[in-house]
């Protein structure tokens, strides 16, 4: 088992191709190490400077006063071997290449990709690309990328991709958001994979006490076989979410002339990943919402799910789709029917899906929210509640807000909020800031997200 701890949690670092142009990637690679205010050693490495952005530059890597755990190669391509073989000499113990024209562009780029690995295995150093963004630690205050991130949200989510950018695009939706922001502790863009692989991330966010939960979006499989095993031995500690794209023989043809990646047999490895119970989105916003989902709301212990909805047609939808994923309606306890009778006419038989639109009606907004969904959640019976809210004026009142954290606080149940709405649906968004209860935009997406998330805890 390897130690990633270099690559992705360094003491000290080095640019080399560091540069005060913010044009340049190495320029604006060390300007966001330096800006981040990474808590360990920083060296621009540029034989025509002095300096850059008020710290010391050094003509080589072997010039730096420290041995260096992780350098970034910032340089054009055909300066990326020797630049390698130098950091291999001066003892690094990790580097990533940020350049590209390697595997994915053909025979004569992977022949320079296979010198790049003989290098990596002559030198014992780990390898991260060729063709990515980056490495990106939030323990460290390491932004390593050439992709600035306007806010960083610190959390419990580490994500590994075999692409250049795919990592800085889901980022770049999560922090530009102005509410339901996920945390991100670690981000690994492997770009071609030339080294650093599926199997080597899985071992080092298992460990790190940082981690909660892993998402990988991956275009080829090394060894399917020890990879899948050793996701389902991880699943067991901490969820996985693995994105697989390539499932046609075109997407896979694409992959090819993306990161080089080699083609494989989707059927094959689709029938693993529900063998071993592995949680696999369909695209990137199914990925990014069980993400968010996972890394917001405690993990469920179970299939059995409650929906409570001021729209019975939107309930009778959600139903079919959380079935069609596997999932079955829970069976409300006497208990709780009893009491959700108390919040319905006499007439009307308590059923899940629980649709209480009349008794906001009849009781008003508070207490047909409150008197619905607290006897929901306190169920024993219920493993998951799915609240689809409709949010006109008329349903409006002043503790929504507070209502779901105390709700949350007391059950600690998983329970995503789907939420229907102009006006009133943008203030109920906003007083759930912070409180880390998932909130979506259609029943779709808030059934689809509890899945995955069910399928890599369960």
């Amino acid at each position: 088992m390897r130690d990633l701890q270099p690559l992705v949690r360094p003491k000290s670092v080095a640019v080399i191709g560091a540069s005060s142009n913010p044009r340049k990637s190495g320029g604006v690679l060390f300007s966001s190490l330096v800006d981040g205010k990474f808590s360990g050693q920083l060296y621009p490495v540029n034989p025509g400077a002095k300096e850059v952005l008020g710290k010391t530059a050094y003509p080589s890597i072997s010039d730096v006063p420290q041995k260096i755990d992780l350098a970034f190669i910032a340089l054009p391509r055909d300066a990326v071997l020797s630049a390698v073989d130098e950091c291999g000499r001066a003892g690094c113990r990790a580097a990533c290449i940020i350049a590209a024209g390697f595997s994915e562009i053909g025979e004569f780029g992977q022949a320079d990709q296979l010198e790049l690995k003989e290098l990596a295995d002559r030198h014992g150093i780990l390898l991260v690309g060729p063709n990515t963004i980056g490495v990106i630690d939030a323990h460290t205050s390491m932004m390593g990328s050439f992709i600035r991130y306007p806010r960083w949200e610190k959390g419990g989510i580490s994500l590994f991709s075999q692409s250049g950018i795919f990592n800085g695009a889901v980022m770049l939706e999560w922090m530009n958001q102005d509410v339901q922001r996920p945390g991100v502790m670690t981000s690994v863009a492997a770009g071609n994979k030339v080294d650093v692989d599926e199997i080597d991330f899985l071992n080092f966010a298992e460990a790190d006490p940082e981690t909660t939960v892993i998402g990988m979006y991956l275009e080829s499989i090394g060894n399917p076989r020890s990879f899948l095993k050793r996701l389902s031995e991880v699943r067991e500690r901490k969820p996985v979410v693995v994105l697989k794209s390539g499932r046609t023989a075109e997407g896979a043809r694409a992959s090819a002339s993306h990161t080089g990646s080699m083609m494989s047999d989707d059927t094959l490895l689709n029938a693993g990943f529900r063998q071993f119970g592995i949680a696999r989105a369909d695209d990137e916003k199914e990925f990014m919402d069980a993400l968010r989902t996972l890394e917001m709301m405690p993990h469920p212990k179970g299939k059995n799910i409650a929906i409570a909805t001021t729209s019975g047609a939107l309930g009778v939808m959600s139903t079919d789709a959380l079935v069609a994923e596997g999932l079955q309606l829970a069976q409300f306890g006497d208990e709780t029917i009893a009491k959700l009778q108390d919040v319905l006419p006499p007439f009307i038989p308590p059923a899940n899906p629980f649709d209480f639109w009349i008794s906001v009606d009849l009781k008003g907004a508070k207490i047909a929210h409150e008197q619905s969904l607290e006897p929901i959640l306190a169920d024993p019976g219920v493993d998951a509640v799915i609240a689809i809210l409709l949010a006109p004026a008329g349903a409006d009142f002043d503790e929504f807000g507070a209502l779901l954290r105390r709700l949350k606080s007391t059950y600690g149940k998983p329970f995503v909020v789907v939420i229907y709405g102009d006006d009133t649906g943008k203030k109920w968004l906003k007083e759930l800031e912070g409180a880390k209860i998932p909130v979506f935009g259609s029943t779709r997406s808030a059934v689809r997200a509890l899945s995955l998330a069910i399928r890599a805890t369960c």
